[in-house]
């Protein structure tokens, strides 16, 4: 998803080494607790429902805020994000929050669509612009290494590129999270699977692919720029493309755009929600999202706080939780260890991190 664009930027903060631990480290948390969500998924169908089951009522409100507003922050996000791209189009613009409000503006239309089935067609995009940011990167830094590689210069020489750096880590873990987010509707998936005896073989799949492509875009984009990466990696490309592939990173860029407009108007309201919605409030919550977003117009620090706080509670706490709670007497002593670790760690991180990210 969007959240794939600031993976370059994950090592430019953390270095080589802090990239690589906090990519493998969040993709190995988060796929425990896909399967652990799977021991909990056979009488319920969403995640407000597990919360419910295990902690009553107040529990399923308290989870179902914070899922809220994550979705109201992945807004502020998709306006951030599609306020950059088109300040990347019209660069004559004095300042990147004129196009944010631009932004703003042109989700309007689409966000009052009263059926999600009339987005079916471009939520497609979001598939098509992961696959075309994946190649556009790996190629790109492919041609450059066989260009240095033929004028026997070595990259390291023209970049400066970190090994390690303890400083930027918090907001590496944030923006790697984000990426990584998405469990509350891992119960909806299995629900609606023609055969959900292969959930967990598909979920096994789905992580060694998205671990795959997260790499190489992390790799990729932080071998090409170093330390200059932008916090979109599309922005770097776009900016120091040549003639001949200016056109080519316009239509990415343009993709882009499409892409962060389709995503705004179904994370708003998905399913059957954007119908029963008045376009009053519609309206009000696009115009409280763009506030967000030109107040802070960080892509990379909105999706940090976002995967500090919620996705630490949503993919890391609350399975783990949920799963001491509704199975604690039956399970071993070691599973109830890792689940405590898992508690107490996303706690410490999500603290900690959000208290260094805000500093």
């Amino acid at each position: 998803g969007v959240g794939m664009l600031g993976l370059p930027y994950v090592f430019k903060s953390a270095g080589w080494i802090g990239g690589f631990f906090v990519t493998l480290e969040n993709s190995m948390v988060t796929h425990v607790h896909e399967n652990v969500l799977t021991r909990m998924r056979k009488p319920l169908n969403s995640f407000p429902g597990i919360a419910r089951e295990a902690f009553g009522d107040n529990g399923c409100i308290c989870l179902s805020a914070v899922l809220y507003f994550e979705l109201f922050s992945c807004l502020a996000i998709f306006l951030v994000s599609l306020g950059d791209h088109l300040h990347l189009l019209f660069p004559n613009v004095s300042q990147s929050r004129h196009m944010t409000i631009v932004a703003g503006l042109l989700t309007v239309p689409s966000a009052l669509l009263r059926t999600p089935k009339l987005l079916s067609y471009l939520s497609m995009l979001g598939t098509v612009a992961t696959v075309a940011v994946v190649s556009s990167v790996v190629l790109s830094a492919l041609v450059m290494f066989v260009v240095a590689g033929e004028k026997a210069e070595s990259l390291s020489d023209a970049r400066e590129y970190t090994m390690y750096s303890s400083t930027g880590l918090s907001l590496a873990l944030g923006i790697v999270a984000y990426c990584f987010s998405g469990h509350a509707i891992v119960p909806s998936i299995y629900s609606s699977m023609k055969r959900p005896q292969e959930f967990e073989k598909m979920i096994d799949l789905t992580y060694g692919v998205v671990l795959l492509c997260c790499f190489l875009v992390a790799v990729s984009g932080y071998y090409m720029f170093g330390n200059d990466v932008e916090d979109q990696i599309t922005l770097s490309l776009e900016a120091t493309a040549g003639d001949s592939a200016s056109t080519l990173m316009a239509g990415l860029t343009w993709l882009m755009i499409l892409t962060a407009i389709s995503k705004f108007t179904l994370t708003m309201f998905p399913d059957l929600a954007m119908e029963m919605v008045d376009s009053l409030v519609k309206i009000i919550l696009i115009f409280s999202a763009l506030a967000v977003a030109i107040f802070f117009p960080s892509f990379s620090f909105l999706c940090s706080l976002v995967g500090l706080i919620c996705t630490m509670i949503v993919s890391v706490i609350f399975p783990a939780l949920a799963h001491l709670k509704l199975f604690g007497p039956n399970l071993s002593a070691s599973d109830k260890v890792i689940d405590w670790m898992l508690v107490t760690g996303g706690s410490i991180v999500a603290v900690v991190g959000t208290i260094a990210t805000l500093q």
